[in-house]
């Protein structure tokens, strides 16, 4: 569960104060996946940013299963989402002088994997996200989706509970983004996690529990 209360996240701009997130209270269950659409600039992206501690908010609380991601300090927060949370950024983040191999078990590089357990783990995502001849290329030689599927599995790759994603299947066509949304709700009831995906995808709508609105920095429940 991510139970979220009174968050608020500002910008100071050539002095002037920004609010992008304005007093926004939510509880996300356990099992379910959210989905959060809105305008560009709404704030969207500064949200996710905002729960998962890659920012640090203006006030408020943010709770994972009990862990006050909010009130820790940054070295905590770090290691907190190493271990429980994976996250797919809109442009992909993937570190150039690495293959697509090295970028994916960077996670599991930091967690001190067994290289046999590395190996295992991400030949299995490979296969699964049809990517297995892209193994030792670099960022520049790959396709969108390719990179989009690369970063994919390297936040599937440490079994999160929590995943946390934007415009997930930007670069992807219709066919692997429905596989995609598929195979991320079967993992989240699996997990009884929580998903959480920033997306424009119309797609995306018959697969989530809970969709939500950012309208001008405000998390508006809507209907599916």
């Amino acid at each position: 569960m991510i139970d979220i209360s009174n968050l608020n996240k500002s910008f100071y701009i050539l002095g002037n104060k920004i609010e992008v997130n304005k007093d926004i209270n939510v509880c996300f269950k356990s099992g379910t996946l959210i989905w959060i659409f809105g305008n560009s600039g709404a704030g969207k992206s500064t949200f996710l940013n905002s729960i998962t501690g890659i920012h640090d908010i203006d006030n408020g609380k943010v709770i994972m299963d009990g862990f006050p991601i909010s009130d820790v300090n940054n070295s905590e927060k770090s290691i907190f989402r190493l271990n429980n949370c994976g996250l797919v950024f809109q442009f992909f983040e993937l570190i150039k002088s690495l293959n697509a191999y090295a970028n994916a078990s960077i996670p599991l590089q930091l967690l001190k994997r067994d290289k046999h357990d590395i190996k295992k783990t991400l030949d299995y995502f490979f296969e699964v996200f049809n990517i297995e001849s892209i193994k030792q290329k670099r960022p520049k030689e790959l396709s969108g989706g390719e990179k989009q599927r690369v970063a994919i599995i390297r936040a599937l790759c440490t079994s999160p509970r929590f995943l946390f994603a934007d415009e997930i299947t930007a670069s992807l066509d219709m066919e692997m983004s429905a596989f995609i949304y598929g195979y991320l709700k079967e993992y989240i009831k699996k997990k009884n996690g929580v998903g959480v995906f920033v997306s424009h995808d119309p797609i995306i709508k018959d697969y989530v529990d809970e969709v939500y609105e950012m309208k001008e920095g405000r998390l508006v429940r809507c209907d599916i």
